[in-house]
């Protein structure tokens, strides 16, 4: 009777929260407390740097550390040896993009035309587009003729006859902060075919720019953006080449805009910019993304009996632009010399400078993530799996997702439903997590982001109540907390991110959702390597450390 009455208080106590509001000074106040490490564990010594953090982590009241579950296998077992020595939980973070750079998720072209010469087929704009004075070459004193619209000419916009790429001069922008909006722009209309793949080149130089931020944007009439992607300049560089890639979707014009739009002080030189049609550039090659040749006169051609097999030998969707590859003839092919071809296929775009995302319908995507969860376990046994559904900006383009008449948020859904039940499979005792924003009607989960073709709303419907939310949506500070809450589902305050070093962010979000329920931690996240706040972010999380 009496071991019975220990064993069942001993079975409370397991079933208890390991540190739940209420409990005494200088104990944490929340279940689950993690510090978050984003570097490449492929490498050894990322491994050692964790393992070498494990003790301080622990001192501050950290019983978990969520990273990449592609750890060295070398240095798994010390890191896992570590980790319960000191009482901290390994958190994977799984279910990134697909290895094979074909699962990325691609846009359409339709019908670009093609031209045969000596049984090579070269894409040939059918309705060229050109920039007006893209060298800056026709200007009235400081005013770059052919750019309908120049912010603060003679003020913070000029025609520089000094400095120059090329030619007699170039466009320096100078003093952007004197503009009341900080904005410093010269912009033009453009005509584009609809469903195309565009590049945009141009050299930049800067002089003490600040913030180095400089931008090419191409908007519809209506605002929308066709133009995802952004590059990096240093605050001092000399001349450099710059290579956008956009695909125009269903517009035949739109505006291209220069320049700055949150400038502050410094000089910033632009010159030598081209706008043209191209063909092929990270062609994906996958069921879901068909590659189609056909003859103006309507005959469609066979790839291998009618051309070689259309693949772009430098496919790199991280690098917007490289050699167009061009469309080899067969030796016994059907097209004759000097026709007009139309060919249809998908390409990768990115977002900022190196953002993409592999295809949420892909088949084989699913089947990396099986193989990925079972090596993370057998590496690692982590107690939880953190899914990398996040920031997820191009959805339902491709042919694949489109064919399956559902909306982005429905796909979603799915998507994250069929990866839960993957590690479900292999590790029924194991926590599953996922962030926040694709999921939050006030993040990302609304009716129009980037390149996402159609709505997210619903994509909520896809978690099950075993999925925990990490909330990194710093900014609401816990005002869409109560959605997940409401939905019930537990949540963790993702912090800190690089900017709360006094812990004074995540005390004013832990007061505004005290009285939400499931909030059962927090994270101290950071994406630049940066740890020297852990301890004073903790004791403002829940209660110990500094």
């Amino acid at each position: 009777m009496r071991l019975g009455l220990v064993l069942a208080v001993l079975a409370a106590l397991a079933a208890a929260p390991a540190c739940s509001a209420g409990q005494g000074p200088g104990k944490p106040t929340m279940q689950r407390r993690w510090l978050f490490v984003w570097r490449d564990m492929s490498d050894p010594k990322e491994v050692d740097r964790v393992i070498d953090r494990l003790p301080a982590t622990h001192r501050a009241g950290y019983n978990g550390v969520a990273l990449s579950a592609n750890v060295a296998a070398g240095r798994a077992p010390a890191l896992r040896r570590a980790a319960k020595l000191n009482g901290i939980d390994l958190v994977a973070i799984v279910m990134g993009n697909s290895r094979d750079r074909n699962n990325m998720e691609g846009v359409a072209v339709r019908d670009a035309l093609y031209v045969v010469k000596d049984g090579i087929a070269r894409l040939q704009q059918d309705n060229p587009t050109r920039v007006a004075n893209g060298g800056f070459e026709a200007e009235t004193g400081n005013r770059a003729v052919g750019w309908g619209w120049q912010d603060d000419e003679g003020v913070t916009t000029f025609i520089d006859r000094d400095v120059r790429h090329s030619g007699r001069s170039s466009l320096r922008m100078e003093g952007i902060g004197k503009n009341q909006y900080r904005h410093c722009r010269v912009s033009q209309p453009v005509k584009l075919q609809p469903r195309r793949q565009y590049h945009v080149s141009v050299w930049v130089k800067t002089e003490g720019l600040a913030p180095a931020d400089p931008e090419i944007k191409l908007l519809t009439p209506k605002g929308d953006s066709l133009s995802f992607q952004t590059f990096r300049v240093q605050r001092t560089q000399d001349w450099k080449r710059y290579d956008i890639v956009f695909n125009s979707f269903d517009a035949t014009e739109a505006n291209l805009y220069l320049g700055s739009w949150g400038g502050k002080e410094g000089k910033l030189w632009w010159d030598d910019l081209a706008i043209e049609e191209i063909g092929l550039v990270n062609v994906l090659r996958r069921p879901g993304c068909p590659v189609a040749v056909r003859g103006e006169g309507g005959t469609a051609y066979e790839e291998g009996r009618d051309f070689q097999r259309i693949v772009d030998p430098v496919l790199h969707p991280w690098i917007a632009y490289h050699e167009q590859p061009p469309i080899r003839l067969t030796s016994g092919t059907r097209i004759r010399e000097a026709e007009r071809l139309r060919v249809s296929w998908h390409h990768s775009i990115i977002v900022y400078e190196d953002r993409l995302n592999s295809c949420l319908s892909e088949p084989a995507i699913f089947d990396e993530w099986r193989q990925e969860v079972k090596a993370a376990d057998a590496l690692l046994h982590p107690a939880a799996f953190l899914m990398s559904h996040d920031e997820i900006r191009v959805i339902n383009q491709c042919a694949l997702c489109r064919g399956r008449n559902l909306t982005p948020g429905q796909i979603l859904a799915d998507n994250v439903r069929k990866a839960a039940a993957i590690i479900r499979q292999a590790r029924p005792d194991a926590g599953i997590w996922v962030w926040n924003d694709m999921f939050d009607p006030m993040h990302n989960a609304v009716e129009k982001l980037y390149a996402v073709n159609g709505t997210l709303a619903g994509s909520w419907k896809g978690l099950a109540k075993d999925v925990g939310i990490v909330n990194w949506h710093g900014g609401l500070e816990g005002k869409n907390c109560r959605f997940f809450a409401d939905l019930g589902l537990k949540q963790m305050l993702s912090g800190y991110y690089d900017g709360d070093e006094d812990g004074a962010a995540i005390t004013r979000w832990k007061a505004a959702t005290k009285d939400i329920p499931g909030i059962v931690g927090a994270m101290y996240t950071t994406w630049e390597d940066r740890y020297g706040a852990m301890e004073a972010w903790a004791k403002a999380a829940w209660g110990v450390g500094g």
